[in-house]
């Protein structure tokens, strides 16, 4: 049974990596856009839902520009921003997790223990619900150097 389950393992890691190599490394921010896509990080935790954000209500945290699906929203972020950043600063998780920087899709995400984890494709999604502790110690683990990466 060990075995078995191993083996999976490794054969949804190697599908990952299959998954990721395709995508391109990218930041979620900068001067291409907003942070997540211009979705709104609120939304994640108090909706369970990916909800696109409106320039119209916006705010600027650590760098990146975050826009809300409304101005409570917005207030609720301004009030606690840490709080409702993905994880990652919205990277791929399961790539973190591999020592890997890639974009994320925002419509993919995992809410865990109050954070909200963001993925690059669906596979990389069912990797990290599989194992959600080991893979969130990995990409912590992992996160210093891979944010350091260019």
């Amino acid at each position: 049974m060990r075995k078995t389950v191993v083996s999976v393992l490794a054969l949804a890691l190697v599908a990952g990596f299959s998954v990721f190599a395709a995508q391109s490394a990218a930041p979620t921010e900068g001067s291409h856009g907003p942070a997540i896509g211009g979705y709104c990080p609120v939304a994640y935790q108090a909706m369970n839902r990916a909800v696109k954000g409106d320039e119209a209500h916006a705010s600027t945290y650590m760098g990146q520009t975050f826009h809300f699906f409304n101005a409570e929203a917005k207030g609720m972020f301004d009030a606690a921003p840490a709080k409702f950043v993905p994880a990652y600063e919205g990277y791929c998780a399961t790539a973190v997790a591999q020592g890997m920087k890639l974009v994320s899709d925002p419509t993919l995400f995992t809410l865990h223990e109050g954070a909200a984890y963001l993925f690059s494709s669906a596979e990389a999604k069912a990797v990290f619900d599989k194992d959600i502790a080991a893979t969130i110690a990995k990409a912590n683990e992992n996160w210093p150097t891979v944010k350091a990466a260019e």
